[in-house]
């Protein structure tokens, strides 16, 4: 735990450091609150629970920018076992431009304390490099490690490719990802694999200050690490697929409000069962 909160110190200081030379009129500066309602059904032992998150980033605008998240997790089991919660905690630094006109790269960690014996204490970090051509397309890899409890270590390939489209008056984001996760310890969790592979496909359609995503994948996904990072799936549970929607509508440029909601599907290791897991999101934020 020390270890980890001298990295995010350390993380901190740096993107203190870099924007310390913006004067302090151009810094931008962005702050949102999340609330989560989550959902399993066909479960033997989850019911529901709820998340709440909040997340803020500042920089330049142009080059540097620093973000960090705090969640709050708690999960209803049903009677007989330990409901369970979980602090998670997140810290990023993205430099673009500075290294290579169309080169961006980001680096940050996760850190998880959670009543789950196996992924109390887990520590994960991340990066992710690409090239890109601003409001036109870009490619990048996207790599993660997580180091968990009894020798259990998970390792992240994701490639992505974006595609812009203007259509009138509307813009149109198309974006595909993959996943390439391995596993060294998967018999002793149970699960039958060492290797997993899927992919994400989405679609993000803009006007205005409303945005529409559509987002969908297939394959196979367990321990997986996404968006960007500030989301861990740290439960011994193998994904098969999931669909997910999402609005956004922003306000006079200043005020963001959200709702994103999707459903997944799993399987229990423990009872070998298919769950449907329902989440729902709404966020508010805010530049200032």
């Amino acid at each position: 735990m020390r270890r980890m909160l001298r990295t995010v110190l350390t993380v901190l200081a740096l993107g203190l450091f870099l924007a310390g030379g913006t004067p302090a009129g151009t810094l931008k500066k962005y702050m949102a609150l999340y609330g989560t309602y989550l959902n399993y059904g066909n479960s033997r032992f989850k019911e529901d629970g709820y998340a709440l998150t909040a997340y803020g980033s500042f920089g330049d605008g142009l080059h540097h920018g620093v973000e960090a998240a705090v969640s709050q997790l708690h999960l209803n089991y049903d009677s007989g076992y330990n409901d369970l919660d979980q602090t998670d905690l997140t810290l990023a630094y993205t430099n673009t431009g500075s290294l290579h006109p169309n080169l961006s790269l980001r680096v940050g960690g996760h850190y998880i304390s959670s009543d789950d014996d196996l992924t109390d204490d887990g520590k994960i970090v991340f990066g992710d490099l690409t090239y890109l051509v601003p409001y036109r397309w870009n490619v990048g890899l996207e790599v993660a490690y997580s180091d968990y409890h009894r020798g259990v270590d998970v390792l992240q390939f994701s490639p992505h490719a974006g595609y812009f489209l203007k259509l009138g008056e509307r813009s149109l984001y198309l974006e595909a990802r993959g996943y390439y996760i391995n596993l060294d310890e998967n018999e002793k969790l149970g699960l039958s694999m060492e290797n997993y592979y899927s992919l994400e496909l989405s679609a993000t359609c803009t006007r205005g200050p409303l945005s529409v995503k559509l987002s969908g994948w297939a394959g196979q996904q367990v321990f997986a690490v996404k968006r960007a990072g500030f989301v861990v799936y740290n439960l011994t549970e193998k994904y098969r697929g999931g669909v997910t929607g999402e609005v956004t509508y922003r306000y006079r440029k200043k005020y963001v409000l959200g709702l994103t909601a999707s459903w997944n599907t799993y399987k229990e290791i423990e009872s070998e069962k298919a769950v449907n897991q329902s989440v729902l999101t709404a966020f508010f934020g805010f530049n200032f």
